[in-house]
């Protein structure tokens, strides 16, 4: 009984946050977790921040980065966010939740437990194509 808790304790859906300085760089490293199945899902949103740096305070636009994954993905996504971020100290934190539907849950579970590769949308029409006329259809033979 208590393994089957540890189990299901280390799959629960945890955000991963952190500030990037252009779209550009919170998109790239939102996708990249994708693809990587660190992460099910990715939002990020222009932001405006104060903070002091080097003695002096900044006032700088930013994008804010939040990721969903898995518990135990957590420190792996981490290490992977810190090495791709071009900040010298980035903040990346991550925030346990307490409870998710279970239609979110259960489809996040399937599709980070699983080996195979994520789809673009260009891939998948060509597949539907293929997969409803075949490789080889009219007009492609001459």
């Amino acid at each position: 009984m208590l393994l089957s808790n540890i189990k299901k304790e280390s799959k629960n859906l945890v955000f991963i946050y952190t500030t990037c300085p252009t779209k550009e760089e919170a998109r790239d490293i939102g996708l990249s977790a994708i693809e990587n199945k660190l992460a099910i899902s990715v939002d990020y949103w222009l932001i405006e921040s104060i903070y002091p740096w080097k003695g002096v305070i900044q006032q700088v636009e930013q994008y804010m980065l939040m990721l969903t994954s898995q518990k135990c993905l957590g420190e792996k996504l981490i290490k992977f966010i810190n090495r791709m971020h071009s900040y010298n100290t980035p903040i990346i934190v991550m925030s346990e939740t307490s409870q998710v539907n279970y239609s979110y849950k259960f489809w996040m579970d399937g599709l980070l437990g699983k080996d195979d590769k994520y789809l673009t949308e260009t891939e998948a029409r060509r597949k539907k194509v293929e997969d409803e006329e075949g490789v080889y259809h009219y007009g492609k033979l001459k």
